[in-house]
């Protein structure tokens, strides 16, 4: 049986599909681009306002808030979501792209922990026993340096991960719950000027002035297409495909992360975060069967 929707074209797997691949270069540039995560963060939000204006234009995607209290929201949203993309970042660049990505991966089931809170419903025993694989995982994933104590980079680029993921999860719950009401696009926007202005003062202004005319483009690539591109897609192919289709693309992007970072820049996983990493991400792809 098909995950299309019905009536709905084979042809929205290709939007996903570049968007995944877009998305699953963030750590490339995490590593190759000479700043710290919080300036790359702010630069690449300030570039990607420009691409994800465009795409509201075109697809008449209204810009305005009206409702002061959902654009406080909103902007608050913003907030979180740029310490997630900081942190996130910072994962990559103290460890590895392969921990930093699979510790973010945990957020399905971070997701399905704190739903609770906000839907007033019990947790399920399923659930439960679904987050303590997920934290095997990450155990077996850092269990070289657990005897090193938090000196140890896996262990650290985890915890960043794992946080990253934390924050990851209650933007996107924030979102389902308080402002359903508004486009996503229109959200995106938003906080993507948030980013912009409040992280300002965390640029690194002195590390800018020694960028390279390749370190700038490697920033407009991220801004552009790792950012702006990426998401626009991924909006686009919602549209097009069943949530459960989209769901399980994206539990994809760790494998493509993994591998580019191997390619290009000879990061290779260790055995330990293979084998840590491939469970997150079996019980990732799982709950995405489940819960669609």
């Amino acid at each position: 049986m098909s995950v299309l929707s019905s009536g709905q074209p084979a042809r929205g797997l290709l939007p996903l599909y570049l968007g995944l691949t877009l998305l699953s270069l963030n750590g490339l540039f995490a590593k190759l681009i000479p700043l710290d995560a919080f300036s790359i963060t702010q630069m690449r939000s300030v570039i990607a306002i420009g691409g994800f204006y465009l795409f509201c234009r075109a697809y008449r995607v209204p810009l305005r808030v009206t409702n002061i209290r959902h654009l406080a929201g909103i902007y608050g949203l913003g907030l979180v979501m740029g310490v997630h993309w900081g942190t996130f970042f910072h994962a990559m660049q103290i460890s590895t792209v392969a921990v930093g990505i699979l510790a973010l991966f945990s957020y399905p089931m971070i997701t399905i922990l704190l739903e609770p809170i906000f839907t007033r419903r019990r947790l399920e025993i399923r659930d439960l026993a679904s987050g303590i694989l997920v934290m095997v995982g990450l155990l077996i994933m850092v269990w070289q340096d657990l005897g090193v104590g938090f000196s140890g980079s896996i262990l650290q680029g985890a915890a960043w991960g794992v946080f990253s993921a934390l924050l990851f999860s209650l933007r996107n719950l924030c979102q389902k719950y308080f402002f359903a009401s508004v486009p996503s696009g229109t959200l995106m926007f938003h906080q993507l000027v948030a980013i912009a202005l409040l992280f300002l003062p965390f640029v690194n202004l002195s590390a800018t002035r020694v960028l390279s005319g390749y370190d700038w483009l490697l920033l407009v690539m991220l801004g552009l297409l790792g950012t702006a591109a990426a998401h626009t897609l991924y909006t686009v192919s919602l549209k097009l495909l069943a949530a459960k289709t989209v769901s399980l693309v994206g539990c994809m992007q760790p494998v493509v992360s993994i591998l580019l970072a191997w390619i290009i820049i000879q990061e290779a996983p260790s055995v330990a975060v293979v084998i840590g990493g491939a469970i997150i991400l079996l019980v990732a792809v799982a709950e995405s069967v489940v819960r669609h």
